[in-house]
């Protein structure tokens, strides 16, 4: 096999199909990726078994013909360091030479035809989507997803489709998001895909693309497809809660307040929280809203800003880190909070069809 490709769109696609490659496997030849070149461009794919990647690149003067195996780790540590705009591959005997800029790097791979075949979905039930909105739900959910598993955690994301109506929610047991959007499709189901799955399919989607995304559900499998780039995984066999039954249906006091100007002071109250309880308490006012933090050992935060207030008032504790990695992928320039009292669940308003719902920390 002989390329002579783009190294940005090479350097690209080999950042998708490494987040697949696993770190510890009892196979080691799936700690490469494999590269297909034909007439028309080169394919690069790989898999850990559970999930697999493949991504198209056109941008590819093929001399010839041919496939190679490359190690994922040291192919994407030397794609950027070098910075030349080109990049030629030259394979023979499962060796493969690199040339860029003057520089020659010969990366030792396997016989290609050891590597596992790309598994595919006999047949599932189909959505559209656009690749920019489900970047964004993507983006406005997996934060909230746990990490660690727990009893009352999921490790991975909703994907629940009805009624001319996708929506993906997450939850650690502690607070909720939940993206949606509106299509045309007359799928139903209801599915868990991991976590790992939607980073990797993240990194193949572009911010505001309105090009179609497909996506296939089987009974065990997920298919995403963006005519260059597919992802296949394993969905994950949980059962997820019930999320709906967890919106509050009614609020006590509706808060607004703009989105910079909250960031900022409950990030400047945070400082000052306890290292063993991480939490800043929310006081409702007239039209004000105040946030103290207090740590015996650090000291103590008192900040207030102007709020626009409807209802009673009360206070409400909360870990400020929750609130900010929400404000974080929140797009709005004004943020809505619903709340009752210190024992309920609140709910943030952060976008058309963007919730995220927190458990205070009561009793505190």
């Amino acid at each position: 096999m002989k390329i002579l490709c783009d190294r940005t769109a090479l350097q690209e696609a080999v950042n998708v199909v490494s987040s697949v490659v696993p770190v510890k496997t009892t196979k080691p030849v799936l700690y490469n990726f494999l590269v297909r070149a034909d007439g028309d461009g080169i394919t690069l794919y790989a898999t850990d078994l559970e999930m697999s990647a493949r991504v198209e690149i056109d941008s590819v003067k093929v001399s010839k013909k041919g496939a190679v195996l490359l190690p994922a780790r040291e192919t994407s540590a030397l794609l950027r360091e070098i910075s030349d705009p080109t990049v030629t591959l030259e394979s023979t005997d499962n060796r493969c030479r690199i040339e860029s800029g003057g520089g020659s790097f010969v990366l030792l791979g396997e016989d290609p035809e050891q590597f596992p075949d790309p598994s595919a979905l006999k047949s599932g039930k189909k959505m559209q989507i656009s690749c920019g909105r489900m970047l964004r739900m993507i983006q406005e959910t997996m934060f909230a997803a746990a990490k660690e598993e727990t009893r009352y955690a999921i490790n991975g994301v909703l994907l629940d489709a009805a009624a001319g109506c996708v929506r993906m929610v997450s939850t650690d047991g502690r607070r909720l998001a939940i993206s949606y959007e509106n299509t045309d499709t007359k799928a139903e189901f209801k599915v868990v895909v991991p976590i790992r799955a939607l980073a990797t399919l993240a990194r193949a989607l572009s911010e505001g693309s309105k090009e179609m995304l497909q996506v296939e559900v089987g009974d065990k499998q997920i298919v995403f497809n963006t005519g260059k780039a597919q992802l296949v995984s394993q969905l994950l066999e949980t059962r997820f809660p019930d999320y709906e039954g967890v919106l509050p249906k009614a609020a006590e006091t509706t808060v607004e307040v703009p989105r910079a100007v909250l960031e900022g002071a409950l990030r400047r109250a945070a400082i000052l929280c306890s290292a063993e309880l991480r939490m800043v308490r929310f006081e409702v006012g007239e039209q004000s809203l105040r946030m103290t933090a207090e740590s015996s050992a650090r000291g103590r935060a008192d900040v207030s800003v102007d709020a626009v207030v409807k209802g009673a008032g009360g206070s409400i504790n909360f870990n400020p880190d929750y609130i900010l990695e929400a404000l974080r992928v929140c797009q709005m320039d004004t943020i809505r909070l619903d709340m009752s009292d210190d024992s309920m669940p609140a709910k943030f308003t952060l976008g058309e069809s963007f919730t995220y719902v927190v458990m205070p920390i009561s009793g505190a």
